[in-house]
């Protein structure tokens, strides 16, 4: 997402009523057929998808081929559309591939032995994407290449080579749900393919599709053919904010083989309009955490600490994640027995029968608790990116600086299976849908984010920016640890001492804060080191910013066993400070 724009779109999944399920369903059937069609006839013509020669995907798709099936010529089109979307992400993503395949190398890869099966060299491909990491890449970059040296090894593992060519890695990637982009069409009041219609003061919408009949018959009296469909107050307030775009009908397979079809109602809307950078005074920094799953402090620029330090805490939340991990794997194991057994037996041996059935149900289930787990992720992701926009917004804080997504590791760490699976979590799963959620948000309202390279951050004293020492706690500071939780400076006449998070928090709020002032003076943009002597340490002032709270609203029980947890996720997510309760009350509402 490019921050320069001043549109932002936003989809909202509405689902189609009832009676319109079966024609939708089948209308995606057929254009699916066909987008699967030309994905794989073009295929070996992705390099040509690399230069794009129109805005709009079908008309480049169009030049190459015709259509494999008569469906009507805007019908076409708008499959035309999906299938070219699809093609030029893959075309961006072979070219990431070009960066990692003279990188791909056997030291990747751990060779099987007797009493240990292959893997992968975690540490080697850390290394190999540190060669990669320029300091003015988008973070998100880093995630992609390491996600192709990730793929690349699991093709070794499964080949005993690494791949000559993206193509020979990478199976055609064909559509398993449906979709059908209308963006190829007229608009709804002339589109040939669906109308559709708002009436804002009642809040709903009628649409109609030109859908095929059981006999694959496409009729002409579609357009009578119309259903209703209400509105949320959310997109009528979306709507009236800004404008809406062609929608796109999309089908959801549920873990159970359940198939129901929604319409994704797409609005453009227009975003807050971002501070200059003469006018930011102070700069919220946040770090994934090695106990706390989010440290948020605020500096000013003039190398102040403003506020106290907050801690999104996650741990009730990871208990659940965990338990639904665990049941997956028992889930998994006991598929691969009862594989075993089915194939103790001839294909058209009956006695396979009952394994097959009680398969069947078993990968059912493990579907439907990866939904489940996916899902939490998710949430848990806009949680904690409201949190900050509450928390940025409260300080008056225009710009927002996180930890880059480059330092992400494949490898849990912490002492205990508990630490493992914690850290494993913050930085494989829900950092990346966290990143991706306050990209968007942020542009929304009007903050700047920006990552900082976090190198010694968690191992640098904010007050006096001496390298630091990390302690398992206050009471075992004879022992250095790497990943401990509590830090002590060095300097013998500093020596700060207090959270290893909150360390981290103030000092990317440091790299923050260097970076504004940096933009003032040059007007470029520059992402500092925390070694630098431009990055001012910072002081205490002990005051703070009037916060800008927001109003009171009804809310969930926020206060229970003493503790104070975000709205609607109580006994799982947890917001501490040392304020007053009335405002961290007011916070997490």
């Amino acid at each position: 997402m490019r921050t320069a724009r001043s549109q932002q779109s936003l989809s909202y999944p509405l689902r189609l009523p009832d009676e319109a399920q079966a024609d939708a369903l089948r209308l995606l059937d057929v254009s699916r057929e066909v987008i699967n069609t030309v994905i794989a006839s073009l295929w070996d013509r992705l390099d040509e998808f690399v230069t794009r020669t129109n805005a709009y995907a079908y008309k480049q798709v169009e030049e190459m081929i015709a259509p494999p099936v008569v469906h009507g010529h805007r019908q076409w089109r708008c499959e035309a559309e999906q299938a070219g979307r699809i093609l030029r992400g893959q075309a961006e993503r072979k070219k990431q591939f070009l960066l990692i395949l003279p990188l791909l190398e056997q030291g990747m890869i751990i060779p099987k032995s007797e009493n240990k099966r292959g893997g992968k060299n975690r540490k080697a491909i850390r290394e190999a994407l540190t060669h990669l990491r320029d300091a003015q890449t988008d973070a998100g970059n880093a995630v992609e290449l390491q996600s192709l040296i990730e793929q690349s090894c699991n093709f070794y593992l499964a080949n005993g080579c690494f791949p000559d060519t993206y193509e020979e890695m990478q199976p055609v990637p064909v559509l398993k749900a449906g979709i059908l982009p209308y963006a190829g069409d007229d608009g709804p009041t002339m589109g040939q393919t669906y109308r559709l219609a708002l009436d804002l003061d009642q809040k709903q919408l009628t649409l109609a599709l030109r859908t095929p009949d059981e006999s694959g018959t496409w009729g002409r009296n579609w357009r009578e053919k119309t259903v209703q469909m209400a509105l949320p107050e959310v997109v009528v307030a979306r709507i009236q904010a800004g404008k809406w775009l062609s929608p796109s009908l999309r089908e959801i397979i549920e873990p159970d083989a359940t198939r129901y079809a929604v319409l994704d109602f797409i609005v453009e809307v227009p975003v807050e309009q971002q501070a200059l950078w003469s006018e930011m005074q102070t700069v919220l920094g946040f770090d994934w955490g090695v106990r706390q799953f989010l440290t948020a402090s605020i500096v000013d620029l003039d190398g102040h600490q403003v506020g106290r330090p907050f801690f999104l805490d996650a741990g009730p939340f990871d208990g659940t994640q965990a338990r639904t991990r665990r049941q997956i794997d028992q889930l998994k194991a006991k598929v691969a027995r009862l594989e075993k057994q089915r194939d103790r037996f001839p294909v058209d041996d009956p006695r396979r029968k009952p394994s097959v059935q009680q398969l069947v149900v078993l990968r059912r289930e493990i579907a439907r608790c990866w939904g489940k787990y996916e899902a939490r992720n998710q949430d848990l992701a806009h949680l904690a990116a409201n949190v900050l926009l509450v928390l940025a917004t409260a300080f008056g804080c225009d710009l927002m600086a996180g930890e880059s997504l480059k330092s992400m590791k494949s490898t849990g760490r912490g002492r205990d299976a508990k630490g493992r699976w914690r850290n494993w979590r913050n930085n494989a799963q829900v950092r990346g849908e966290l990143w991706r959620v306050l990209r968007y948000k942020c542009h929304l309202a009007g903050i700047r984010l920006e990552w900082q390279q976090p190198r010694k951050t968690s191992h640098t004293c904010p007050r006096c920016g001496s390298p630091a020492n990390t302690y398992r706690s206050p009471a075992h500071v004879d022992k250095v640890e790497n990943w401990g939780a509590w830090l002590v400076c060095s300097n013998p006449d500093c020596q700060w001492n207090g959270s290893r998070d909150y360390a981290a928090s103030i000092n990317i709020a440091r790299l923050g804060a260097t970076f504004i002032r940096h933009a003032q003076v040059t007007g470029r943009r520059y992402h500092p080191s925390i070694a630098e002597t431009a990055v001012k340490a910072v002081s205490y002032i002990g005051a703070v910013a009037v916060l800008r709270l927001p109003p009171p609203v009804p809310r969930d029980r926020l206060l229970y066993a003493g503790r104070i947890y975000c709205n609607g996720w109580r006994n799982a997510v947890k917001l501490r400070s040392s304020y007053a309760t009335a405002t961290m009350l007011r916070l997490c509402g």
